[in-house]
């Protein structure tokens, strides 16, 4: 979507309302001064850099303003990838042609990023990205993104994959959907090591070391699941050298904010267990429990949010919903044996 603020363009030292945190609404002036770059400062990396630099002044509005500039400005390669010729993936020409792997992404996004004065570095390794199932292992290496090192500390920052997602045409061959994504900006590493390993190990920012078996059993893990509060990282990473294995419900993306105080952790639950699960939310949300059998449940209002108490009776498929004025919308997922 683009921001029409022409005020921005005459007057960009506004960039600096920019809050520093990681909400989206703190950088939306930002993001519309980037979005509306002239062609006269795309020419290169440099005029690039010297147009974020007018307005960004901290590291990460830096970063936020090449981030953004990145994928909406360059689209992925889909022939390249479907046919194994990649193609030219230097940061110069990538701004050239605005397409490009996830190389290519990476290497302009280093360039600038570091022409604006941040420390920043391209990774190359391991994701679990398009095509990826759950308990698949790796020959090589697959995916490049960039660390950046924000207040000190080292970040994850995905614009390929930020920049949109993938499905399959009637040839099976893939087609990349362009959305922006904000999930992969700015991600704790502990966050993104379930979906990124680097093949240099210090370049994944942990005091403990994960193998590439132990990323292969890591659960396939959305960054925005440690948002719900329900389970840590620094939990599923100490299960990874017990060896007992990750069973998690399946989570689904979704827009609505809600923290999960109390849910099994499980995928499966038994029949006839009680189960019990309880959210805490702001804004006014109605959830519901959906059976196999098509049988709906409401979940009981509290004072912070909702809960429930039921006993499955069925095998099958249990659905946790949220409605919306669209329909309902399936937020988690687990399998009654």
């Amino acid at each position: 979507m683009k921001f029409t603020i022409l005020l921005l363009l005459f007057f960009p030292d506004l960039v600096q309302a920019t809050t520093q945190t990681n909400n989206p609404t703190s950088f939306k002036v930002i993001d519309a001064y980037m979005r509306n770059c002239p062609a006269s400062s795309e020419k290169s990396t440099s005029d690039i850099a010297a147009y974020i630099s007018q307005s960004a002044r901290t590291d990460i509005e830096k970063a936020r303003a090449v981030y953004v500039w990145v994928t909406d400005n360059i689209n992925y390669n889909d022939w390249g990838y479907n046919t194994g010729n990649l193609g030219d993936n230097s940061a110069e020409n990538v701004l050239q042609t605005r397409v490009a792997v996830c190389a290519g992404f990476a290497d302009l996004f280093t360039e600038i990023a570091a022409k604006t004065g941040i420390e920043v570095i391209t990774v190359t390794g391991y994701a679990k990205g398009y095509g990826y199932d759950e308990g698949d292992s790796f020959d090589e290496s697959n995916h490049a993104w960039n660390a950046v090192k924000i207040e000190g500390s080292w970040r994850i920052f995905d614009a390929t994959w930020g920049q949109g997602g993938a499905t399959e045409d009637s040839r099976g061959k893939l087609k990349s959907i362009k959305a922006f994504d904000e999930t992969w900006f700015n991600v704790d590493p502990k966050h993104s090591i379930f979906t990124h390993l680097s093949e240099i190990p210090y370049q994944n920012f942990l005091a403990q070391n994960i193998s590439l078996a132990e990323f292969e059993r890591l659960p396939n893990v959305n960054p925005n699941l440690f948002s719900f509060g329900w389970i840590s990282a620094e939990e599923l990473l100490a299960q990874v050298k017990t060896k007992k294995a990750f069973n998690l419900p399946e989570m689904y993306d979704h827009e609505f904010s809600f923290r999960i105080l109390n849910a099994p952790k499980s995928r499966i639950l038994r029949i006839k267990e009680k189960v019990s699960i309880e959210l805490s939310f702001e804004e006014d949300l109605h959830f519901f429990i959906l059976d196999s059998f098509e049988e709906w449940t409401a979940f009981e209002k509290t004072e912070k949010g909702s809960k429930i108490n039921f006993i499955p009776f069925n095998s099958g498929e249990i659905k946790l919903l949220v409605e919306t004025p669209s329909g309902f919308v399936t937020v988690m997922m687990y399998d009654v044996k």
